[in-house]
């Protein structure tokens, strides 16, 4: 996490799979969602 203008957070998330199947498969699985909600959980505990 960096400071971003205003005194506000940026927060990045990057996700590597090793391969497009593994990829394919944690997106099915909802590994987009996941995170979303791990992120909203920290937004919450944060606020």
């Amino acid at each position: 996490m960096q400071e971003a203008p205003g005194g506000s957070t940026h927060y990045r998330a990057v996700a590597m799979h090793a391969t497009e199947a593994a990829c394919s498969q944690h997106a099915e699985m909802g590994f987009a969602d996941g995170w979303g909600a791990a992120l909203d959980q920290l937004v919450a505990l944060m606020g």
